[in-house]
């Protein structure tokens, strides 16, 4: 019954949201590690950002398919995919608010590629990894999954910049969605 709280708490947030922000995009984020336990972060090309794979799901409609699909456009065949987060995004300069998903999966096969978009693909331990990936925000959701992996997390999150730095915030605390049995 709380986990059913819970998930109609979060929908109606995202609802809530959505009557006062005209603009809603959802990203699904992959945090592909390799059998060393390494997470894989990607160069986007033409840019300085670091990141891990991930996409935009303009159609609202997601399936496991679009994920192993993102996984085998690097190459990579990967396990089913685990739900670990559900967060809002929001940004201080804009309405728009993000709806953003962060699934764990592990590499069972596959040669690695680089995809057109993306400059260079590392395999770093966790900590290197988290110092390489250039948005704060996406770093402290990392840590938040990582640090508690049998958790469905969700929460808040604010990005913005102070001068030329880019910086985040928790405006709604971590809290559990579901615990994973």
């Amino acid at each position: 019954m709380m986990r059913i709280l819970l998930l109609l708490t979060l929908f109606l947030t995202f609802e809530s949201l959505a009557q006062d922000n005209n603009k809603i995009s959802e990203f699904h984020r992959l945090l592909i590690f390799n059998e060393n336990n390494q997470l894989m972060v990607v160069k986007i090309k033409n840019t300085d950002f670091w990141v891990t794979p991930g996409l935009y799901n303009q159609n609202k409609e997601l399936t496991n398919e679009n994920l192993h699909s993102l996984a085998a456009e690097y190459g990579l065949n990967i396990t089913q995919p685990n739900l670990r987060g559900v967060f809002v995004l929001k940004n201080n300069k804009t309405t728009t608010v993000s709806k953003r998903y962060f699934y764990t999966v592990k590499v069972n096969g596959g040669e690695i590629k680089t995809p057109n978009n993306i400059e260079t693909i590392k395999w770093l331990p966790i900590d290197e990894a988290m110092s390489m990936i250039t948005f704060p925000h996406i770093n402290m959701l990392i840590k938040q999954i990582v640090d508690n992996p049998e958790i469905v997390w969700a929460g808040t999150v604010l990005r913005y910049k102070e001068g030329n730095q880019l910086k985040s915030t928790m405006t709604q605390s971590f809290y559990p969605l579901k615990e994973h049995n």
